[in-house]
């Protein structure tokens, strides 16, 4: 199977194309403004180096969040166009799924986080079964003080003693993050295994199940403060179209 995959969710943009459990090719760019500008020519260079047709593509896969809402918002309509006009699969997994799978060799607790600003953080944990990342503490947005008691309890219950904590704004809340855990050891994630790789994606994708790409939604986990402002302008209730979990 050939799929595509793209992630958007966070500064580092990534693209790869994979053709069953092999990356054939896979380009990454840090640019945390232009995602619009750079994400069409990485797939026309990918898709050159190949020698693929747009046509040939099989699935498109994508990260659908959390991360960076406009971010989320140009992989998945990319994907949805692609996906709809093509009449071809489309998979969308959780950005922090694809971050653990950094770790498909470990038996550790494995933390994915990424930095939400004010000691705020949108994670989740996993194990790793069979190669692939099992979520044990649900996806969400945490205060820092939650998000350490939501390790610790997870820890607990899978009997796990080490942990992994990978992705952005942990290894800056190192020392307390070790206080507040001494009975775990704690291994903070360095260079690439704090991104989320598309190539990883395309591997997940190869089994995920499909959606619908009409049906295909950002994963914000959390109101944007537009919508938020909206809300108390209006006294509208928020619509049925979004997959968010709490309001902040």
């Amino acid at each position: 199977m050939k799929i595509l995959s793209i992630s958007t969710a966070t500064s580092n943009l990534s693209v790869a194309l994979t053709e069953d459990q092999t990356t054939l090719f896979s380009a990454e760019e840090t640019d945390r403004r232009n995602h619009s500008e750079h994400l069409d020519p990485l797939i026309d260079k990918l898709l050159h180096q190949a020698g693929w047709q747009l046509t040939d593509i099989n699935r498109f896969a994508v990260a659908l969040g959390p991360g960076s809402y406009t971010g989320l918002r140009i992989g998945v309509t990319t994907v949805k166009m692609f996906a709809s006009i093509l009449h071809k699969d489309l998979v969308g997994l959780s950005t922090l799924e694809i971050l653990a799978d950094n770790f498909a060799q470990s038996d550790a607790l494995i933390v994915s986080a990424l930095d939400a600003r004010n000691d705020n953080f949108f994670a989740g944990a996993y194990i790793m079964k069979n190669g692939q990342p099992v979520n044990v503490m649900a996806d969400g947005h945490y205060h820092l003080d939650k998000l350490l008691a939501g390790i610790e309890k997870a820890a607990a219950e899978q009997g796990k003693t080490k942990v992994i904590l990978a992705g952005t704004g942990l290894i800056e809340r190192a020392e307390a993050i070790k206080t507040a855990l001494p009975a775990l050891e704690l291994t903070f994630a360095e260079g690439d295994d704090n991104q989320v790789h598309a190539s990883h994606l395309g591997k997940l994708a190869l089994s995920a199940q499909t959606i619908d790409p009409d049906q295909a939604l950002p994963r914000y986990l959390r109101r944007t403060q537009a919508e938020m402002d909206w809300h108390r302008k209006t006294g509208k209730p928020f619509g049925q179209d979004s997959d968010y979990v709490e309001e902040v």
